[in-house]
């Protein structure tokens, strides 16, 4: 469940760019030149993929004051924990993390690809959803054929998602 403000800086943004991070000085580099050219950007997730990501994401949270950053891959509470203690502005998950959801946690993006997950994630009043693997898991067809069904649900898709068929995903009216 975001918060308000959370939710409307998305939405407005369209896309929440996703950053696997590689060495700080090169993700500095592509982050600026990235930036220059979408100054609407204020919303970014950092993933925690490779072993020095938490590292690299909390430097780069400390360099970029102008940036609401995110970190991603959060597979525990522990992930969360510590993340929050590092001052990331919202937590995103490829799957569900039932103790955050149990505890209601804010600003956090927990992640499904079936119906059963989107419905338990609404019942607990989990609107903002990231859909994951979009591609693999029915891509923007499975999103538009549940739009009138789960009216509440608002996705973030992500895993496949390119140049090519973007403008597809945020053209429906269940992506955030």
């Amino acid at each position: 469940m975001l918060n308000k403000n959370l939710e409307i800086e998305l939405n407005k943004q369209q896309i929440l760019p996703i950053l696997n991070t590689t060495e700080l000085h090169d993700d500095i580099k592509r982050l600026e030149f990235f930036l220059s050219n979408n100054s609407n950007i204020k919303n970014i997730e950092i993933t925690l993929r490779q072993e020095n990501s938490f590292k690299i994401a909390k430097k780069l949270n400390e360099y970029f004051t102008n940036i609401n950053f995110g970190l991603g891959s959060i597979l525990s509470e522990g992930d969360y924990l510590k993340g929050k203690d590092a001052g990331f502005h919202f937590f995103v998950s490829p799957g569900i993390v039932k103790s955050l959801i149990k505890n209601k946690v804010t600003n956090y993006i927990p992640g499904g690809e079936t119906i059963s997950e989107f419905m338990y994630l609404l019942d607990n009043s989990y609107k903002n959803i990231k859909f994951f693997p979009a591609n693999l898991a029915g891509g923007q067809k499975k999103l538009a054929s549940i739009e009138n069904i789960l009216k509440e649900a608002s996705f973030i898709p992500t895993g496949g998602i390119n140049k090519k068929n973007y403008l597809d995903f945020i053209s429906l009216k269940n992506v955030l």
